[in-house]
Formats: C-alpha cells, structure tokens, sequence
C-alpha cells in the first residue's frame, strides 16, 4: 500500500518548513529610525505579549512600527504614518498610508479571520493560493468574481495586482525584500509587512489583530477582542494547570527523510507548556525547528503518551508510510492526532487560518486530547483523533 500525501499534508509540511527556513535567518531589510518626529506624541498602545510591533499615537497620525526579528536590537523593519489627509507630513523613512482602509488584497491566510473579527473582511478584494483558502466568505467571493486570486503566494501576478490597485498589500515579511513586494512598492502599493509568524507566544501572534486594527481605525475595538482571547486562553491554561501526572508529548512529522520538531522557545512549546504536557524540548531555547531522523524519534519519542500533528488521517497510512510508525506509544494505543478538522476537498485547513486568532481553542483541542476529563463539554475545533 503506498501512502497517499493530500494537497493539505503538502501544505501543511510546506508552512513548517518556511517557518524552520526563515526562523533561521540572520539578516533583514529594514529601516533606522534617525528622523526627528514631525507629530504632537499623545500615547502608545497596550501591547502584552507581541515583540514584533508598536503602535503609537500622534495628534497628526498614528504611527505603526514593525520590528525586525532578524536583528538582535529589533530595527525597524517598516515604520508606517498612517493619516486621514495625503497634506499631513510625515518623516522621511516613513510609508505613509491613508486610513480607514476601504481595499487590501491579502497575501497571508492568517489574517483573514483579524479582518473577520474586525468586521472588515469585505474590504478584502484579492488573494492568493485561492484554491487552499478554507474561509467560505472568501470562497464564495473568489467564485462570484468579487475576489480576484492572484496566483503563487510566493510569485503573485504582479500585473494582476498592480490592475487591482488595492490601498494596500498584506504581505508576509522575509529576512530580504522580495521581488514581489519590491515591484508593488515601486508601483505605488504601500505593503503592510506580517511578521505574527515570528512570534513566539499563542498569545502574541493573536495579539497582532492590534496592528492590523490600527489601518481601518478600529484600535478600541482590537483592545476589547483581544481582552476576551487573553481572558479565555488564560481561563483553559488555569483548567490544566499542573496536572498530577504531566504526559508526554510528541510532535511533527516526516518530510523528505526528516522528522521536524519545534524548538523549546516556539509557540508550539508554549501550548504544550501551558496545557500540563511534558515536551522533551522544553527547556530548550531554539525558536525555530530542530531536524531528526527516525532512529532519534523513535529513541526519544517512543514513550511519548500522545502525539499531535500527524499528517495522516488512519493509522493504515502510517503503517503504510514507515513500519517503524507501528513502534511508537502513541500508534499502540491510538492516541495520535491531526489537524485535519476543518478541511476544504482543495487543501484549505483551517488550522492555518482562524486559528492564528484564536488560541484558546487550540489550547482546549490540546488539552481535551491529552486530558479530556478536564473539558467535558468541548468538542475539537482543529484537531481530530486518526481513524
């Protein structure tokens, strides 16, 4: 029997495997901060967890900083003025962007339930990758010809793009400028860079609906979603704090002859942290992914009492894929688990989308699966046990 990999295993590998690349990056484009600020300063906002951005408030604009996390002092990455007239003047190293925004073309699909909770998912009016996209919203709206998809998002349609002329690009943020946004940004586009993937907290990458907040005007709004994540995040942790036996977990999944596994200071780490489970890494400081072969997980993981991210959906297909699957714990006694709950038949996975905002239920799908007396009523939101 061959193991058959879907189109939403490929992306799923393919989304670890840019985090492990770009995770390990050194070197970044950004911007010094070395103007004198032309602004009447009135206050900042409340940012708790995210390192990745500031928001600060000017009688005259509202000042957006994404940080570089490439660079051990956090340069400026792309500082953003965001303004009600073009006449208001900004610094020169600024993008300055007029606001509220009334169209985005999206190029991330981790904001499109921020634009949702935000009430401003109608503004959206290109995308790309359209095919693996999971939000019916957008769906519907692709197939109706009121969202145009824009191709690869790691080559869009340039001209495509340029021909939308959205007010502004969401696009996520490397190491070194790309060609796509370097184009846009010679044609005019202001690109709003997406750096929540860097994060290293459940709690962070949720915090980001803050900056996206902050271009359609909604920052009070952002304040008050963002309360209610924080308060139900913190609600579960509370419900699986030091369990009387913490179990151990496994994670990741082979791809192209190497098992990958979240660093101890990942985000992936933290959930397993705040959900009473013991992770092997845990006290290690990598935030990117560690690589090992099958003889190292067998050898460090074959105890484990449970085991998530699996790309697979039977126990059959592991079996079929490397016998020595049929070694671990967690295939003897059934306790491996996918993040294949909300699925689409074209490879769209929710997992990749809501999620991102809602850490607290991928804390509860956690910690229901590995302790499922402790969430009696919850039923999984992402995860789902193999067949």
């Amino acid at each position: 029997m061959k193991f058959k990999v879907n189109n939403s295993t490929c992306f799923s590998i393919f989304y670890v495997c840019l985090v492990i690349i770009f995770n390990g990056c050194s070197t970044g484009n950004y911007q010094k901060n070395t103007s004198i600020e032309k602004g009447t300063y009135l206050f900042s906002e409340d940012i708790r967890y995210a390192q990745g951005f500031k928001i600060d408030y000017y009688e005259e604009y509202t000042r957006v900083i994404i940080n570089n996390p490439w660079q051990e002092n956090r340069e400026i990455y792309r500082a953003y003025y965001l303004v009600k007239t073009d006449s208001i003047e900004i610094p020169e190293e600024g993008i300055k962007v007029k606001v509220p925004l009334t169209s985005i073309s999206v190029n991330t699909f981790s904001y499109f339930e921020f634009l949702s909770l935000l009430g401003e998912l109608d503004k959206v009016t290109g995308v790309t990758d359209g095919s693996r996209i999971y939000n019916p919203e957008i769906l519907n709206k692709i197939s109706e010809g009121q969202i145009i998809d824009l191709g690869d998002p790691f080559n869009p349609n340039i001209e495509k793009t340029i021909a939308l002329s959205p007010q502004a690009v969401i696009n996520s943020a490397y190491a070194q400028l790309d060609n796509y946004s370097l184009r846009l940004t010679q044609a005019g586009l202001p690109i709003i860079y997406s750096l929540e993937w860097m994060e290293n907290n459940p709690l962070a990458r949720a915090e980001w609906i803050k900056m996206i907040a902050a271009f359609f005007e909604k920052g009070a709004l952002a304040d008050t979603l963002f309360n209610n994540i924080e308060e139900r995040y913190l609600a579960v942790r509370e419900i699986a704090y030091e369990p009387d036996t913490r179990k151990k977990v496994m994670t990741g999944d082979i791809f192209q002859g190497t098992w990958y596994v979240p660093g101890g200071d990942s985000f992936n780490a933290a959930l397993f942290r705040d959900a009473g489970l013991k992770y092997i890494y845990e006290n290690n400081n990598m935030s990117g992914s560690i690589g090992l072969d099958i003889e190292s997980v067998l050898t460090q993981f074959g105890e484990s009492d449970i085991w998530f991210g699996c790309e697979a959906d039977r126990y059959s297909d592991l079996a079929a894929k490397d016998s020595k699957y049929m070694l671990l714990k967690p295939y003897k006694e059934k306790q491996i688990f996918n993040n294949h709950n909300r699925t689409t038949k074209t490879g769209g996975n929710d997992y990749f989308e809501s999620s991102i905002a809602h850490p607290d239920l991928i804390l509860s799908d956690i910690v229901k699966a590995a302790y499922p007396e402790k969430l009696h009523n919850y039923s999984f939101t992402y995860i789902r046990p193999l067949n």
